[in-house]
């Protein structure tokens, strides 16, 4: 397994909404660390965040063990299936579907999100 526990928000995923919600994991093989994960449970799923730093052969044969990591993680946790969620600033990644099908994933689909931070609102005429 390549997969561990980290107690610190990797830089990579604090655009996540409701940092208390995941649990965050480092990604790592014999070079070292090559991405960072983020899990959050649903009420019957569980839900994947993964950004790579490096790729290629060795991180994919990694990263198929981390699937079946994660699968048995979310059978542990009595959820059904695991999302696997993926935020693009510009454009979806055409790679997407393929890389997903090669960790077993089915079901692709494209989501858009738009954020509106509320931080700073004041109300109008205020």
């Amino acid at each position: 397994m390549s997969v561990r526990a980290s107690r610190d928000i990797p830089p990579a995923l604090a655009y996540l909404p409701d940092l208390d919600r995941y649990r965050f994991f480092e990604l790592y093989d014999g070079r070292g660390v090559y991405g960072f994960g983020a899990l959050a449970e649903g009420p019957d799923n569980l839900e994947a965040h993964l950004e790579l730093s490096r790729f290629g052969p060795r991180v994919l044969r990694s990263l198929q063990g981390d699937a079946l990591w994660l699968r048995a993680e979310a059978a542990r946790l009595g959820k059904s299936h695991v999302l696997a969620l993926r935020a693009d600033l510009d454009r979806p990644d055409p790679r997407w579907p393929k890389f997903t099908r090669l960790m077993g994933f089915t079901g692709q689909t494209v989501v858009q999100v738009a954020r509106l931070d509320a931080s700073a609102f004041a109300p109008f005429g205020g």
